[in-house]
């Protein structure tokens, strides 16, 4: 089998020189002939609404146990307890009328699309976010000129040669990133122990447990690294194996010996943050996958992983160059909704694409290649039909189950005295065992300086910190969902953060705001399986006759960027050669 460093290292997935190395962006006339030039009216929200790093100013505020919250979230707001629907109004006579043919639409503006168009650029595609404000849960924010995340924020180290390191580098990520090389340090019973994984602040017997914890760890970050996406071959087999079992019970069966309470809960703290899912539900491919790579470092820019976001946003931004200014945003559509997708018969095998404009209006377009980017969730929604024309696929899509998230962003009008990336909060050192205990027990999983990547003890006065709160259970994201809850959110929240202040030695006056971002569906469940009963081969497969290609972090049900970029590669290389 070959090692993490041996398969990474063989060029899986490079750029092409043409693609990668390309700086001009060509093609045809965007405005067909027979319109005479007119402007095509998108519908489409401003650039500076759509940008993935949005100015915060004169943001409302209201006390809540004296700390002072943004009177509502940002993140998912839709109206009603569900995610959008297709809107009926769209078909209540004929389709809309077509306004314009092109070769690539995506649906969906987060990692996974912005990507995806991003490396089609030369075919001029358009992209459509149902938000105004591409990036999906890579937005970010600024405040004081502090950048910080809404949600993802790094990306693990890329190794020399490989796709990811070349797309990086483009972006310019190479150029601003800190590297954060140091196993996290955790919180148990109100000490940080910068040294727990060295067995620091633990009895004699725990940290036994823990030395041999980390071998297993380096067993499987250098020799037994399982690599999702899958590579193909024999290769592949290793990730089955481990897909059958649950990450718990393999940790178990490699360790041969009882797991003492803290390791089991800064094991568990690890896996709530990073797949809102217990070590007891995900399988161990996805599991490992993770846990494993965290052993190369992480790359943190300013902003977390909104810098790759409003990067490729900006590219594609100068397409529209190419299009007369009073027509502009035509290539990025942001509070642009798709409804609607489906193949019309007749030459070429395109596809019309419905949407509904920042105004309400329906639209429609016609397209030779749709990258669905949006959750499958979702697709399964808009896909016209999808049922009658792919019943397989339907159906791996309805076994996918996902999980609600809430990310706080503590602003701060006071130094970070501690330097820090990421600290776990282990608390007395007990966990929930399980999604009953965890929704009778919600609390902040880890908190991120937010302003990481600034550099060591250089921040001034201005400073973000970024706490992540899963929601472990099914039940989840229909709290976060309801309108209600916004008060019994901040409500929970405001003693945790007047705990953490207290840990890093920070004021509770020197708090100006709080702001929560909730996700709905943030996280795909990487349940126990879905691999090896070849759930993701199907949910990631082209569909219509390769009229419909998939992007997304669901297609491994694994909330991995790099998966978004992998996959956007693979199946972007597809569409140019079809092209």
């Amino acid at each position: 089998m070959q090692n993490r460093r041996e398969f990474i290292g063989s060029g899986l997935g490079l750029l092409s020189a043409l693609a990668l190395k390309r700086k001009a962006f060509s093609g045809g006339p965007l405005i067909g002939d027979s319109r005479g030039g007119d402007c095509i009216d998108t519908g489409a929200a401003s650039y500076d609404a759509s940008c993935p790093m949005q100015q915060i100013r004169n943001v409302p505020t209201q006390l809540v146990d004296g700390i002072p919250f943004a009177s509502w979230y940002t993140g998912d707001d839709f109206p009603g307890l569900h995610h959008p629907m297709p809107n009926p109004n769209c078909f209540d006579g004929d389709l809309p009328p077509i306004s314009e043919e092109i070769d690539v639409a995506v649906v969906g503006g987060g990692i996974s699309g912005l990507t995806s168009a991003y490396l089609l650029r030369e075919h001029n595609p358009v992209i459509f976010e149902m938000h105004n404000q591409f990036g999906g849960a890579a937005r970010g924010e600024e405040w004081n000129g502090v950048p910080y995340s809404l949600g993802n924020a790094y990306v693990i180290t890329p190794d020399p040669g490989t796709f990811l390191q070349d797309i990086y580098q483009e972006l310019g990520m190479n150029e601003v990133v800190r590297v954060d090389s140091n196993n996290a340090p955790v919180e148990l019973e109100g000490e940080i122990l910068e040294g727990f994984f060295d067995g620091q602040g633990v009895d004699f017997n725990t940290a036994i447990a823990i030395a041999k914890y980390r071998k297993v760890v380096t067993q499987m970050a250098n020799i037994d690294y399982p690599v999702i996406p899958l590579i193909g071959g024999s290769e592949d087999d290793w990730v089955y194996e481990l897909d059958q079992k649950t990450l718990k019970q393999d940790i178990q069966d490699r360790m041969n010996m009882p797991i003492p309470d803290v390791l089991a809960a800064a094991i568990q703290s690890y896996c709530y943050s990073s797949f809102a899912a217990g070590w007891e539900e995900i399988s161990a491919a996805g599991g490992w996958n993770f846990l494993a790579a965290e052993e190369f470092d992480r790359w943190v820019c300013p902003g977390g992983n909104s810098y790759m976001a409003r990067k490729m946003w900006e590219a594609l931004k100068q397409l529209d160059d190419n299009v007369p200014a009073s027509c502009r945003p035509y290539h990025i559509r942001g509070g642009c909704r798709v409804v609607d997708v489906r193949p019309i018969a007749g030459p070429g095998n395109k596809s019309q694409v419905t949407w509904v404009d920042t105004d309400g209006k329906c639209r429609a377009l016609l397209a030779k290649k749709v990258v669905m980017a949006c959750p499958k969730f979702l697709c399964k929604e808009v896909i016209h039909l999808l049922g009658n024309e792919d019943v397989a696929k339907l159906n791996a899509i309805e076994s996918l189950e996902y999980r609600g998230y809430l990310v706080a962003n503590i602003l701060l009008d006071a130094p970070i005295k501690r330097d820090f990336y990421d600290i776990f909060l282990l608390g007395d050192g007990i966990y929930p065992a399980n999604q009953s205990e965890a929704e009778d027990d919600r609390f902040v999983c880890d908190v991120v300086d937010g302003n990481y990547a600034a550099g060591s003890l250089h921040h001034g006065m201005s400073n973000v910190l970024t706490l992540y709160w899963p929601l472990p259970f099914d039940f989840g994201r229909w709290t976060l969902l309801h309108e209600a809850n916004w008060n019994n959110y901040s409500r929970m929240l405001a003693p945790q953060v007047k705990s953490i202040l207290k840990l890093l030695d920070i004021p509770d006056t020197k708090v100006k705001q709080v702001r929560m971002t909730r996700w709905g569906h943030a996280m795909p469940i990487h349940a126990q399986g879905l691999i090896a009963n070849g759930t993701c081969e199907e949910v990631r497969r082209p569909t219509m006759n390769d009229r419909l290609f998939f992007v997304q972090q669901d297609n491994w049900a694994l909330p991995a960027v790099e998966n978004c970029l992998l996959d956007a590669k693979t199946y972007t290389d597809i569409i140019r050669d079809q092209l």
